[in-house]
């Protein structure tokens, strides 16, 4: 892992093959010193893919117990294709989501990002700090963690 900080405050990091995607991505976070800001890029590759999506409900539980009540797991291997990975930073924190395509499958997956990713080859991340705003996720309505002022 190596990243790179540019004048404007822009941290770019470069995963190489074994490390941990998310993972990775909040140490950079922290040694960088980044509160709120947005991950707006970050392609490349993973042979092990960790997401979590929203499963199909006629009427969100409200305050559900487990995330198990709304959240598919799923737990991929081969060689994944990162079309794309964006999301917001609040309170040091990444919520991150994926768009990932293996080709011996045909299957095109995307979600929320989830630990024990690892990189295939490569993956290359911009990570844009925000000034301003102090953020944090805490459950609203139905219990779902939102962008909150702190």
């Amino acid at each position: 892992m190596r990243s790179f900080e540019g004048n404007d405050g822009h941290v770019i990091l470069q995963l190489q093959p074994g490390d941990k995607a998310l993972e990775s991505i909040t140490e950079t976070i922290d040694d960088h010193g980044i509160d709120t800001g947005v991950v707006v890029s970050g392609i490349g590759s993973l042979n092990k893919l960790h997401v979590h999506y929203v499963v199909p409900y006629e009427e969100f539980p409200e305050f559900a117990e487990d995330n198990d009540d709304v959240d598919e797991y799923l737990h991929e291997e081969g060689a994944w294709e990162v079309g794309s990975l964006q999301g917001a930073i609040a309170d040091g924190e990444p919520h991150l989501h994926i768009t990932a395509f293996e080709a011996e499958s045909g299957r095109m997956i995307a979600g929320h990002l989830e630990p024990d990713s690892v990189v295939h080859a490569l993956m290359e991340i911009v990570i844009r700090p925000i000034e301003g705003p102090e953020l944090a996720r805490r459950p609203e309505e139905m219990g779902i963690p939102m962008l909150q002022s702190r």
